[in-house]
């Protein structure tokens, strides 16, 4: 039986350790999805219709701020677990260090423009005059705790390339209940609004910040804050190698405003809901598939440092055949499961139910590919391939999306709105597989990165 604190990035990683090892990432991304469903309820079901409404439209511009604390998080993760599987304890410690140090600054930055730019930000995102005093209360409140949420997300990454994955989860578990306790006694006890609202979710983004920082301090821990290095070479490797996390972040605010501006225009208010049941059921499927291909990030970026091709190989093979299983399950349930469902959310409603019925159908195919895609960009960015890592992403989050959208709907009708994700992860494995073959050349003729050549 494989113990979880046993297992080490330096480990030979078959499917089962692989599955284990990213079982707290995958409670970590599960509890987020669940916690912002009850911030959604709360808002729905205590405040008004026009606080749920406003709460939607801003949320995708705070989360491409906070994206930006995964891109330091990740991008360092792998340069930093590079550095471990060379032997250089200390140098991973001040990359560490630098890492946070900037983000914090970067952070403080952030949430001055954003407290001071709600009024504006709020007419960029379409809000009508009823939403803007409950998008400028909500805003300004969360632009406050912003640099603790933008190093929570970091943090997470971080804990697994300090081979402590399980502290990530309790973090994230304690965020969600606090945030739920206090959404509760703020919102529905207090009847603050959406102050209160916004203090609640703020106080669990510093909850989630301490606990990370409080470890990272302790100077016992291996991977432990020392002090920073000034090297703007391996600052650039870090921003570089997190990109397309960042372009996750940004792709998805973007393409969610497009998609529900077309579902409007091709199926009215009712394919705006259908979006929304599908998005749920896919937030917790996606869940498992980013637990599982994050987790890897710092182990395949341990094994670069090692030089191991032949653990390398046996990371992708296994990443491969865990993902496709995982894919083949989760179509066959969102296929079987599509009906009850879409009547627990819309049941109220038999038009809405059955076309997010038919949403969830067809949209559930993209499953059969996304664990595979997701993975893939992951390992480029453990290998320090940004470039191969950003560019998987693009396709996958953004310009596959976008190009189907547009496309699919005036060839085969308002159906191929529900296709256009399917399609889009077509495109991300075509744009993988050619990637691949492109690293196998490499990595058979031996030419893998010198240890220090990223930061020339």
């Amino acid at each position: 039986m494989l113990n979880l604190k046993k297992i080490q990035i330096s480990d030979h990683f078959k499917i089962s350790t692989m599955l284990l090892f990213s079982l707290p990432s995958i409670g970590m991304q599960i509890v987020d999805n669940t916690y912002q469903i009850a911030d959604g309820y709360f808002i729905s079901n205590f405040i008004s219709e026009e606080a749920f409404e406003a709460e939607n439209l801003i949320f995708p511009v705070l989360l491409i701020v906070m994206y930006v604390g995964l891109m330091f998080g990740t991008g360092a993760s792998a340069l930093i677990s590079k550095e471990l599987g060379e032997g250089k304890k200390e140098r991973a410690n001040q990359l560490l260090s630098m890492s946070i140090a900037v983000l914090t600054a970067v952070g403080l930055i952030l949430s001055a423009a954003l407290f001071i730019l709600m009024p504006t930000i709020c007419r960029w995102v379409g809000a009508t005059e009823e939403m803007m005093d409950h998008i400028v209360v909500y805003g300004r409140v969360l632009a406050c705790f912003m640099p603790f949420q933008m190093l929570s997300m970091a943090f997470h990454p971080l804990l697994i390339t300090a081979n402590r994955p399980g502290l990530g989860l309790v973090t994230t578990i304690s965020n969600a209940t606090v945030n739920i306790l206090l959404d509760y006694l703020f919102v529905a006890v207090f009847g603050w609004g959406m102050r209160g609202a916004a203090i609640a979710t703020g106080i669990a983004w510093l909850v989630s910040a301490i606990v990370p920082l409080v470890f990272f301090i302790n100077k016992k821990h291996p991977l432990h804050f020392v002090r920073p290095c000034r090297d703007l070479g391996a600052l650039g490797r870090t921003l570089y190698n997190g990109a397309s996390e960042m372009v996750d972040g940004v792709s998805y605010a973007i393409v969610a405003m497009i998609f529900n501006l077309q579902l409007l225009r091709w199926m009215g208010n009712a394919g705006v809901g259908a979006y929304a049941v599908s998005e749920y059921v896919s937030g917790l499927f996606m869940a498992i598939f980013y637990g599982i291909s994050m987790s890897i990030v710092p182990v395949v970026g341990y094994q670069l440092g090692r030089k191991d091709v032949s653990e390398l190989r046996s990371l992708r093979r296994n990443g491969f055949v865990l993902m496709s299983g995982l894919g083949i399950i989760m179509t066959g349930l969102g296929i079987g499961l599509a009906d009850p469902v879409s009547r627990l959310f819309v049941g109220y409603n038999e038009q809405l139910t059955a076309l997010s019925v038919e949403a969830l159908r067809i949209i559930s195919f993209s499953y059969l590919l996304n664990g595979v895609t997701t993975f893939s960009s992951s390992y480029f960015t453990g290998l320090n391939q940004g470039s191969a890592s950003l560019a998987i992403a693009a396709v996958k989050g953004f310009i596959g999306p976008l190009a189907a959208v547009f496309t699919l709907p005036l060839i085969i009708g308002p159906k191929g709105m529900w296709f256009s994700t399917p399609a889009a992860e077509i495109l991300a494995m075509i744009t993988a597989a050619a990637l691949f073959l492109w690293w196998k050349k490499r990595e058979a003729s031996g030419d893998l990165p010198e240890p220090d050549e990223e930061y020339q």
